[in-house]
């Protein structure tokens, strides 16, 4: 009875996200999701905020700055522009969670906890928050040369206004519970060079 009473639940859901969709055309539809980065916006280490292509901050300046920088990210805000294709129902994501790969940088990773509502053709934009460190920063045992991989990437990040070429990201849509264990979010791919094409990962049910 809990079973059916659940199958019941999830499809009231479904019809309520989607209009009319059948459960397994929602992981279809999420699939369909198109990503595309809007570029890199306040690139900043610490209160130290760098401008487009900004040279004017150097080594010596943030060792003496009194931060302990090199114990400090490099934090950047990442808009992305989500949308449905024209024509498709409208739906509300519970938020994702997401990965990012950036050339000369370590991994991050992240989730989105607000809901995010959709409508098939309009773009909508989620601003993700992200703190990079550079590859192999551990290893560096002077201060100076930390600092010095910090910056490296910062003045890198900000001169392009754009993730480097080689970059990606991933999404993977959160559920509602009454989904949970029906529907397979699919996990959505940009690659930074590459054409985005939406999700990469055929979703199931």
């Amino acid at each position: 009875m809990a079973f059916r009473f659940r199958w019941l639940a999830a499809s009231i859901l479904v019809t309520s996200l989607t209009g009319c969709l059948a459960l397994p055309q929602v992981g279809f539809m999420l699939g369909r999701i198109a990503l595309s980065s809007m570029g890199v916006e306040n690139v900043r280490i610490g209160n130290y905020h760098f401008s487009p292509g900004l040279e004017g901050i150097d080594e010596l300046t943030l060792l003496s700055s009194g931060l302990a920088l090199a114990g400090l990210p490099v934090n950047v805000d990442l808009p992305l522009a989500m949308v449905l294709p024209a024509g498709t129902p409208s739906v509300t994501l519970q938020g994702f969670d997401w990965q990012l790969q950036v050339p000369g940088a370590e991994p991050a990773a992240g989730e989105v906890t607000e809901p995010i509502s959709l409508t098939g053709g309009e773009p909508a934009t989620v601003t993700l928050p992200v703190s990079l460190e550079p590859e192999g920063l551990d290893a560096l045992s002077s201060r100076a040369d930390r600092v010095s991989s910090l910056l490296s990437l910062a003045r890198r990040l900000s001169r392009a206004g754009e993730l480097p070429t080689g970059s990606q990201l991933t999404l993977t849509p959160t559920l509602p519970a009454a989904l949970d264990g029906i529907v397979t979010a699919p996990t959505l791919t940009l690659d930074i060079g590459e054409p985005a094409d939406g999700g990469q990962q055929a979703p199931s049910a």
